[in-house]
């Protein structure tokens, strides 16, 4: 009951420096311990989510190689709780992370999660309700920051308070902790994303470069092309393009890759279908050892895919090959590194298949630059 009653007390902030469209400023800020974080020039940074965290443990998932983890996801409900699910087990991670001088950060948020996120924010009782649930949970269990992943604001309005909500997180966090939002590929969402404003308060911007076909695309395209191709007018180029050009400064983007492809029920790639579906690159690589299944290099996307012809089966994904090309465009953009969607999909047999690769292509490439 005393800690409820602290926590209630911390709700008031003075010295606020804006208000999130509401017309009272509250009254106090909180003392909050600062912790120093280093990180390294070229991060690998890599989500994991809470639902994979029983069938692959952090034992197995923690890489050496990551520098910077999210742990996803929690999100506010529309009474401006925070909602931690059930099971989202952190002290082990945290302890294993934090141990192999992994950074963690908390993401909050996520694609099927985030639809609180504007009601909460416009309602003054919410935010601050909300923000110091967010804060303390950070502050108590010893993450290193917060990952925003809000998909997506869609007006003026939900720019605006997202504005407000970083700033207050950075004024009652402190300049120690990282502050990371994650940004859509285009301009449809990306256009509620105030870079101008948000870039003096975050430290990284994830591009999430990759869904760029799925289900919602009218034909069989690429999931996550690096230049454009005959059937994606939009590709990773673009995108990184699209944000360099918003402000966004090249050393604090981290490029998407996915651990993941897109299946579509057509023979080739480029026509029209009525299924798909995600398949990891764990899932992928047994459809690799298949006769049935012939592997195939676009050369104008720089990205592989696998063909069915049999069953009419057409699987866009990323391996090696395409991941390294990710990697090297990466650093001739002078970009801060990569973040990936998601860390166990590619574990088979409690290894990691593809980061060990990425790893080794940071290093290839760091010495030539």
């Amino acid at each position: 009951m005393k800690f409820l009653t602290l926590i209630i007390a911390l709700v008031m902030l003075a010295g606020c420096s804006y208000t999130p469209n509401i017309s009272k400023i509250v009254e106090q800020q909180p003392v909050i311990e600062q912790k120093t974080t280093k990180v390294s020039t070229f991060l690998i940074a890599g989500f994991y989510p809470f639902w994979e965290q029983k069938k692959f443990p952090p034992q197995i998932a923690i890489n050496d190689n990551i520098n910077l983890l999210y742990h996803a996801f929690v999100w506010p409900d529309e009474k401006g709780n925070l909602i931690v699910p059930k099971n989202f087990d952190n002290s082990e991670i945290i302890n294993i992370a934090q141990n192999k001088n992994i950074k963690v950060l908390l993401s909050v948020g996520g694609g099927n999660t985030s639809k609180s996120f504007s009601v909460v924010l416009n309602n003054k009782d919410l935010f601050y309700k909300f923000a110091y649930q967010l804060i303390n949970f950070v502050v108590k269990n010893n993450y290193n920051g917060i990952d925003i992943d809000w998909e997506f604001p869609k007006n003026t309005d939900d720019a605006y308070n997202l504005n407000k909500f970083v700033e207050f997180l950075r004024q009652n966090l402190g300049e120690n902790y990282i502050i990371n939002i994650d940004l859509p590929f285009s301009n449809y969402s990306g256009r509620y994303f105030d870079i101008d404003f948000l870039k003096n308060f975050v430290n990284y911007f994830v591009v999430m470069t990759y869904d760029y076909s799925g289900a919602w695309s009218s034909i069989s395209g690429y999931n996550a092309p690096l230049t454009p191709g005959f059937c994606n007018s939009h590709s990773i180029q673009k995108s990184i393009e699209y944000w360099l050009a918003r402000g966004v400064k090249s050393k604090s983007i981290l490029l998407g890759i996915p651990f993941y492809g897109r299946a579509f029920n057509s023979d080739e790639p480029c026509q029209e279908f009525n299924q798909s579906f995600a398949a990891t690159y764990r899932n992928i690589l047994s459809l690799l050892k298949s006769d049935d299944y012939q592997y195939f290099w676009d050369f104008m996307t720089k990205t592989p895919y696998l063909i069915n012809k049999k069953n009419r089966i057409y699987y866009s994904f990323d391996d090696p090959s395409s991941i390294n090309a990710k990697i090297r465009y990466a650093f001739d953009m002078n970009l801060g590194g990569v973040a990936i969607w998601e860390i166990t999909q590619d574990i088979v047999n409690n290894h990691h298949t593809l980061l060990p690769d990425i790893a080794q292509t940071v290093k290839n490439n760091e010495l030539l630059n």
